[in-house]
């Protein structure tokens, strides 16, 4: 079977199309056809080996997937053949197929695409994390989302809107700020301007409530000074670098500064993952989310795809699909 493989650390033009043998599935497993990976910086951090876990090399990348049952384990009894699941995997991912612990699994409800539910638990599970459990994010509170356009953005801008937040989504060009508007977005503004705070002001005289801040580095202490009394500044990763903040402008601001690592979070306390992942289902069914990627790529566009990813010109939501010929 086919696999996108990592051969070295660096750059996604090393990625590689692999034959290698199928697996076979235990007791307690199930086999599936991916069909569908979600991909997302924590997997761009593994293949650039800037992860704080380095996978032995050559390795599978892909943690977020959605697939049919093909085969299952003598044990299993709760998930059957022809079963379409969404599961996260750490590794492996992007291949034909996958052996999967059917614990792992949530079998999907009809009426939910394959590569729509692609993103359900790593891009969108951070965002209901990070929003609904960490940030308690209440209806009409302002939300702030830097690093608006791609996956993670995108997904927490649908997230915030779900729970009636106000959402100003902070984008570097007018298409991407578009993106955003159309995505649901209340308010899109370009923060890469010296005086962007200035704009935010314009729709925010009183500050946000909240900030999702997937980006850090050079952004993240004017967003921590845009805080309202009472807010909570989520940090969900660091694409633009680690920020080094004043550490008096929470005491200043009166403001959290609270941690979103939902990989972590979900192997430490896995009671938390049906929940999120049930949630993310209702509000997919009921036409609050608009979880359909911005484009779909094969195993051997895997490369471009991360390519994208790195340099941050990708919008929307990204996936690739193991089983596109």
């Amino acid at each position: 079977m086919r696999v996108l493989q990592v051969t070295e650390f660096g750059d996604p033009s090393a990625l590689r199309v692999a034959e290698v043998p199928e697996p076979t599935v235990g007791a307690n497993g199930i086999k599936v056809r991916v069909e569908g990976v979600g991909i997302g910086y924590f997997d761009g951090l593994l293949i650039k080996g800037e992860y704080q876990i380095k996978p032995p090399l050559p390795f599978v990348p892909g943690s977020s997937l959605a697939g049919t049952v093909e085969s299952v384990g003598e044990k299993v009894s709760d998930i059957n053949v022809g079963d379409k699941v969404v599961s996260f995997a750490f590794l492996g991912g992007l291949a034909e197929k996958m052996v999967l612990p059917a614990s792992s699994a949530v079998v999907l409800p009809d009426g939910i695409n394959l590569q729509d539910a692609s993103n359900f638990f790593m891009a969108y599970a951070t965002a209901v994390l990070g929003l609904k459990d960490v940030g308690k994010v209440q209806e009409g509170e302002r939300v702030l989302v830097l690093g608006a356009s791609g996956t993670t953005g995108t997904t927490a801008i649908e997230i915030a809107k779900a729970q009636g937040a106000i959402v100003i989504a902070c984008a570097s060009t007018e298409e991407k700020r578009q993106r955003c508007i159309d995505n649901g977005a209340d308010h899109a503004i370009d923060y890469t301007k010296d005086d962007w705070r200035k704009d935010l002001k314009k729709v925010c005289p009183m500050g946000v409530d909240v900030v999702y801040d997937p980006i850090g580095g050079r952004w993240a202490e004017p967003a921590l000074r845009s805080m309202a009394p009472g807010g909570r500044y989520l940090v969900v990763g660091f694409v633009d670098g680690i920020a080094s903040i004043p550490f008096n402008l929470p005491l200043l601001k009166r403001c959290a500064v609270m941690g979103v690592n939902w990989g972590a979070e979900s192997m430490a306390n896995p009671a938390i993952v049906p929940p999120i992942i049930k949630q993310i289902i209702e509000w997919t069914l009921e036409g609050k989310l608009n979880t359909t990627p911005e484009k779909i790529y094969s195993l051997e566009q895997g490369g471009e795809a991360f390519a994208k990813l790195f340099d941050r010109t990708s919008i929307g939501k990204i996936v690739i699909n193991p089983s596109l010929r």
